[in-house]
């Protein structure tokens, strides 16, 4: 499964780690440095939630299980925000 960014979300990563979400119609939305993380591995694996997960955990040294069922939850509160959208 793939899950991008929904039409109109832009990023903006601050010094501190904290990400803005913007969409146009919802304002701004923070995000702490965690979510930051899985945000920019999602993107840099265009979008697969498996490779996102993997690439995390090992930066970490996490359990890969653990961090995609973190990464999943995140994503679907996201989804159901509209901030983020699933692709096949």
């Amino acid at each position: 499964m793939r899950i991008l960014p929904a039409d109109g979300v832009t990023a903006t990563v601050r010094e501190n780690g904290h990400m803005e979400l913007r969409t146009t119609g919802q304002g701004v939305r923070g995000c702490p440095p965690v979510g930051t993380a899985m945000w920019m591995a999602l993107r840099h694996s265009d979008g697969f939630l498996d490779l996102a997960s993997e690439a995390l955990a090992d930066g970490w040294g996490a359990d890969p299980g653990t961090v995609r069922a973190a990464m999943a939850a995140w994503s679907r509160r996201l989804v159901a925000d509209g901030l983020l959208r699933t692709a096949t």
